[in-house]
């Protein structure tokens, strides 16, 4: 009996391995097999979809045929393709040690956690997976595993759900992970935060107390925090401090911290993990996390990670995702942007009329930094496809639209772009889908968007932003002449810094200096203007401004220093002698004695920065140096009209340009000097920047029958060092004086043209760059009419006209499809000197690609 029972049990066994290896899928049904494992769970989604039951087979069996077999390579290969187009981060990440039993329970087997779902006292040590073993046979199952946000009614998941995320370019910490069980997901939550390397882990996860055996004296550390906040100003906040020893969390509340948990840490190596029970019970559904690290040694915390952003949790998913947000602000709309780990979340907030305009829409990602889009978005009011530049779709999505606050939100996520652009910067800018070229729609209307999400996230103007000033305007009262004044102008700037306003010891910017005009001089009347000037000629969005600029210096290299002095200083020159027509270098060269005597003197006094060294002017070390030096340099015996200074404030706020107006000391001189940032589009530099003298014409003569004409065209876009110059104090120090590149040129070349009222065309090539990414192009045109004869009024100005060009954002034409702005155009300046002669000069300006 006994013996019949034995092989009856035998028999019975041996058929239920049978049915379990033949029923299936296999077994005639007609459904397809599909292979399942838990590093391929982004795979079910299309396996399902042709699948009654997914399961994978131990062994294969005979009656699966090469028909079979062949369609399930070719799902595989569906599949696959499918995972490669779309994102991957919703997938929680699969802990590939869990097993599992044959009710797709998590084993616990060694060490395992039963806070992950695992099936207490079960263990599977002496086979060769997840199963049961019976005699000589190991029957082995493999559960089928779904995400947990893709359940159905037909399926459960049983097992840890999770993931991973980390900082870009994150230091001392290499990834924070967090897991939880599906079967209650959010209850229990385990984080293990993995350090670079071992000697890491050690630092900031150390003993909280040390006590010396031999002087009895106790060492308190300072532990390393994880600071849990809901993410609004007055929400909710929470610290766990965690030690080698265990861990103690505590809720932040206005009467203290109130601890509500303690719990076991376990350090392997560079990973720390620990679990903090009840976590949905305690936190919202949403929380957010920062890490800060104190090794033995710190008395404040040495590591912040992130150090920008924080980490995002929504442990009932069991998802953590670095996430870091960032606003771009225009008078027309909002740009609201979040960099979630691989992820990147749009927001645009336009007004109903710029809503309309708009969409449907196209965003433009310049990801190699060539001013040309490499990822274009289209988007509706549905969905949107993301296109490389030869049309093919590598991602698509939904779109929101709402309203919010009166405003129209389009907004989607590119789920996975990080992965497009590794580097995780690009330029952007959005425009509309449908073009008409009265309407030119685009956001923002005038420059493009940098955004950098390598360390953090920020979003900036994509320009370089400078620091320009212009003398705008000069007027005098009296020209210092019984006729007409012959008068010639410098003006100078430098920056000073100084750590306390009453010490000796300054440091000292480079010199700037300027003369104008390039040639010959200005002729005045008293009570007259001495450059050319339009009233609306005051803001970087008109076509030009008004002056010469005398000082152009990088914004941020601006802030080192405290103030910029800034002077100008005009002389009658009376009879001029051959050194007239050498131009103002020596008037610059001057200026540069003038600018490094006064350093080392009256400047170190002059805190107001105005009117500080009246002595250049009425005392005797300024008639030592008008009476010799001009005398015995120049030959000639030039009269002073005028000399003001001014100090300006690096910290203030120059956006929108500040007129500064300042008076020489014996008010006979006023200088109008204009302070402007200047946002200078960085895409200029595929730019080619070319000004042309195009075309003069002589309107009004000076005398009877045929005149004999020439003139001067010059300008220039930068600076260059020219000479070290030494400073005259106590401290001895060098400075470096900076000049114009400014060549000057005469047309004819030689001789003159001889007529009376007539045009010519020089044409005449002033500046012509490979690069326009500058901030600032100045043009000048002075007409003569020769005279013969040695007196005061030799040859006579026929107009004379100089122009700034503030190559701002705000300055240019930026069309909606392109990252390069534009600008094209042609103006007429008419002008008339004092002696009667008046001419038209026409500039050209091209800035294209």
């Amino acid at each position: 009996m006994r013996k019949r029972l034995r092989l009856l049990f035998f028999l019975l066994l041996t058929g239920l391995v049978l049915i379990s290896g033949c029923v299936g899928p296999e077994s005639g049904t007609g459904g397809e097999t599909t292979k399942s494992t838990p590093s391929e769970t982004g795979t079910h989604e299309s396996a399902t979809s042709t699948t009654s039951a997914t399961t994978s087979s131990p062994t294969p069996v005979e009656t699966t045929t090469e028909t079979q077999t062949s369609t399930t390579t070719e799902t595989l290969t569906e599949t696959q393709t499918k995972t490669q187009t779309e994102t991957s981060t919703e997938t929680p990440v699969s802990n590939e040690s869990i097993q599992y039993d044959e009710d797709g329970n998590v084993v616990c087997g060694g060490g395992a956690d039963p806070d992950l779902g695992c099936e207490a006292g079960e263990t599977n040590d002496n086979g060769t997976g997840p199963g049961f073993a019976i005699g000589l046979l190991n029957v082995t199952f493999q559960p089928v595993i779904i995400p947990v946000y893709r359940l159905t009614a037909n399926f459960t998941y049983a097992g840890p759900i999770g993931s991973d995320t980390f900082e870009p370019n994150g230091e001392k910490i290499e990834k924070v992970s967090i897991i939880t069980a599906s079967t209650d997901p959010g209850k229990n939550v385990k984080f293990t935060i993995t350090f670079e390397n071992e000697s890491l882990a050690n630092a900031y996860v150390h003993i909280p107390v040390f006590i010396d055996m031999f002087s009895g004296k106790k060492y308190v550390y300072e532990p390393t925090v994880l600071r849990f906040d809901e993410g609004e100003e007055f929400g909710r906040i929470w610290e766990l401090h965690l030690y080698s020893t265990g861990f103690t969390l505590y809720e932040l509340t206005g009467n203290g911290s109130v601890e509500l948990q303690e719990g076991s840490v376990t350090l392997d190596g560079r990973r720390v993990s620990f679990t903090i029970e009840n976590f949905s019970e305690i936190f919202p559904e949403r929380v957010y996390l920062r890490i800060y690290g104190s090794t033995m040694t710190d008395k404040s915390p040495s590591l912040t990670y992130p150090y920008t952003g924080s980490f995002v949790i929504e442990a009932g998913k069991g998802w953590i995702d670095y996430y870091s947000p960032a606003s771009f602000f225009t008078p027309e709309g909002k740009l609201y942007m979040e960099a979630r780990g691989y992820d990147l979340m749009i927001k645009l907030y336009l007004d109903d009329r710029k809503y309309r305009d708009m969409m449907p829409m196209k965003a433009f990602f310049d990801s190699s930094d060539s001013g040309e889009a490499d990822w274009i978005a289209y988007v509706d009011e549905d969905s949107f496809k993301l296109r490389d530049a030869y049309g093919s779709v590598y991602r698509e999505g939904k779109v929101s639209t709402y309203i919010e606050n009166d405003r129209h939100v389009v907004e989607f996520t590119i789920e996975n772009f990080f992965s497009l652009v590794p580097w995780r910067y690009f330029r952007l800018w959005f425009a509309g889908q449908v073009y008409a070229p009265s309407l030119k729609p685009r956001f923002p209307a005038h420059s493009n968007i940098w955004v950098n999400a390598t360390n953090g996230l920020s979003m900036d103007k994509d320009v370089d932003r400078y620091l320009v000033i212009v003398v705008e305007d000069v007027y005098i009262k009296g020209n210092k002449d019984s006729a007409e004044g012959e008068i010639q102008l410098v003006s100078w700037a430098f920056p000073v810094y100084w750590e306390h306003e009453n010490d000796l010891d300054w440091e000292y910017g480079p010199i700037y200096a300027v003369g104008y005009p390039a040639k010959r001089w200005v002729e005045a009347n008293d009570h007259s203007r001495l450059l050319y000037h339009d009233e609306r000629a005051i803001s970087v969005s008109y076509p030009f401004i008004n002056g010469y600029p005398i000082f152009a210096m990088p914004l941020e290299e601006v802030k080192k220093y405290r103030k910029i002095y800034v002077h100008t200083a005009g002389w009658d020159l009376d009879d001029p002698g051959e050194y007239i027509t050498l131009g103002t270098g020596f008037l610059v060269d001057a200026a540069l004695g003038l600018a490094t005597g006064e350093i080392g003197t009256a400047i170190k006094y002059g805190y107001n920065g105005v009117m500080f060294i009246n002595q250049l002017v009425t005392g005797q070390g300024a008639a030592e140096w008008w009476g010799s030096t001009i005398v015995r340099d120049l030959g000639g015996d030039p009269d002073p009209v005028g000399y003001n200074g001014y100090a300006i404030d690096t910290n203030g706020n120059y956006r929108d340009g500040v007129l500064v107006e300042v008076w020489s000391a014996d008010g006979n001189m006023r200088v109008t000097y204009l302070v402007q940032e200047v946002e200078v589009p960085r895409t200029l530099r595929y730019d080619t920047l070319q000004a042309y003298l195009d075309t003069v014409q002589f309107t009004k003569d000076t005398e009877l029958g045929d005149d004999e004409y020439y003139l001067y065209a010059s300008g220039f876009i930068s600076f260059k060092p020219e000479e070290v110059a030494d400073v005259p104090d106590i401290t001895r120090e060098q400075t470096t004086a900076m000049v114009p590149v400014q060549p000057v040129n005469r047309y004819p070349k030689s001789g003159v043209l001889s007529g009376n009222r007539f045009t010519s065309s020089p044409q005449m090539l002033i500046i012509g760059h490979t690069r326009a990414d500058v901030p600032f192009l100045y043009l000048e045109y002075d007409g003569w009419e020769e005279d013969a004869g040695k007196w005061g009024n030799d040859d006579d100005p026929m107009g004379q006209v100089a122009i700034t060009l503030l190559l701002d954002d705000d300055y240019f034409d930026w069309e909606p499809n392109s990252a390069i702005p534009t600008k094209e155009w042609s103006l007429e300046f008419p002008s008339c000197g004092v002696s009667g002669g008046c001419s038209k000069a026409w500039f050209w300006v091209r800035v294209k690609p």
